[in-house]
């Protein structure tokens, strides 16, 4: 009895079209706020970043961040020094604990799969592992509680983290990353 006295009012509701529906989201490219809702966390420093910004492939940008940064020489990676900067980042940052957590077993593991379009070059992978890793374990206190930021939260909770070029037109859908044929943003 008292089962139906609690489903009924769920049920009226469904059948009157009162209970409002959950937005659809369409995986494919991230949404462009997601950074700026997530606060920008700068896991790179700035002067590595800008000493690499250059006009080159972005394998080589990830090998320049990885050489400039003392994380790899002669662009053999040294993970115990990757993994020192980011536990220091977690200290510095103990919001983000969760995000480096995840990094650290998962990005730093022997068996990371490539990540995007290029399938030698592990400094790529890892850094994109790093941003998948942030995306999806940012604590609920990391994001924005704008309007503009609820499409960006929903999209982190249902959607794979695929690098932009796995959407070149040149790319099957498919074969890269977890960047299945999946709904696409109209």
């Amino acid at each position: 009895m008292l089962t139906i006295l609690f489903l009924l009012p769920i049920v009226v509701g469904v059948l009157s079209g009162n209970i409002p529906e959950q937005p659809r989201v369409y995986c494919g490219e991230l949404p462009n706020t997601i950074y700026s809702c997530l606060g920008n966390p700068k896991i790179i420093q700035p002067e590595v970043s800008e000493k690499c910004n250059k006009p080159i492939s972005e394998c080589d940008k990830t090998r320049c961040i990885f050489k400039e940064s003392g994380w790899a020489k002669n662009n053999v990676i040294d993970k115990k020094k990757v993994s020192d900067y980011f536990e220091q980042f977690a200290k510095d940052n103990p919001d983000w604990s969760a995000a480096v957590q995840n990094f650290k077993t998962t990005c730093l593991s022997d068996s990371l799969k490539p990540q995007g379009v290029d399938t030698n070059c592990p400094a790529y992978d890892i850094i994109h592992c790093a941003l998948i890793s942030f995306i999806k374990f940012a604590s609920p206190s990391q994001w924005s509680t704008s309007e503009q930021c609820v499409y960006p939260r929903q999209y982190a909770g249902a959607c794979p983290v695929c690098p932009e070029r796995c959407f070149a037109p040149s790319v099957p859908n498919g074969s890269c990353n977890a960047c299945l044929a999946l709904l696409r943003t109209p």
